[in-house]
């Protein structure tokens, strides 16, 4: 109990103690995993206004992300990237124009980036073990080996979710990701070669 506490208090959260009536209970724990999700647009955005049964098309997405304050004072710059499987680009302004790709595949909602190509990293084996033991450095995502269609290979950072999880738990893994490849960048930084 106490870690949890302690890991709560580190990410930011305070602790506020409530009085209800018995049958409210539950009431109050949905609400208060509501409270830990960022609030959009000045608004509470309840953890049911996307529910089972109604799953995110990649339209209806890209139409509720275009709402977010941070696109509309273009701090992301949001356009709908069409292809065989049509996807959303993100690109960070505040962070040098990172791109953050979301994509809804099937039951998923898929959020990725590029963190690097293989080529830019001085010793892939010592690299590789570094990546495997750094599950518990980043929070929500995971780090593979993706070839792109040049031929290209690269890390990414991804992260997936539920195609009918809430806005909010979906911006809350975007920002996640945006952090976890900064920290990312910082933590395996020794590995890039000097050009990179």
């Amino acid at each position: 109990m106490k870690q949890m506490r302690a890991g709560l208090a580190a990410a930011g959260y305070v602790k506020h103690e409530t009085w209800v009536l018995p049958e409210n209970r539950s009431l109050l724990k949905q609400m208060e995993q509501q409270l830990r999700q960022p609030i959009l647009a000045g608004s509470f955005m309840s953890e049911n206004y996307m529910s089972a049964g109604n799953n995110w098309t990649i339209d209806r997405l890209f139409t509720a992300l275009r709402a977010l304050d941070e696109v509309v004072s273009q701090e992301i710059t949001l356009s709908l990237v069409q292809g065989s499987e049509s996807s959303i680009k993100l690109e960070m302004n505040e962070f040098g124009g990172l791109p953050i790709y979301v994509a809804v595949v099937g039951e998923q909602i898929i959020v990725d980036t590029v963190l690097v190509d293989i080529d830019s990293i001085s010793d892939v084996g010592a690299f590789n073990d570094a990546v495997l033991r750094s599950r518990e450095l980043f929070p929500l995502s995971s780090i593979g080996i993706e070839s792109m269609p040049n031929g290209q290979t690269v890390y990414n950072m991804f992260g997936a979710l539920s195609s009918d999880s809430s806005l909010t738990n979906v911006v809350t893994e975007i920002k996640t990701l945006v952090d976890n490849v900064h920290r990312a960048s910082e933590a395996f930084e020794h590995f890039f070669k000097s050009s990179t």
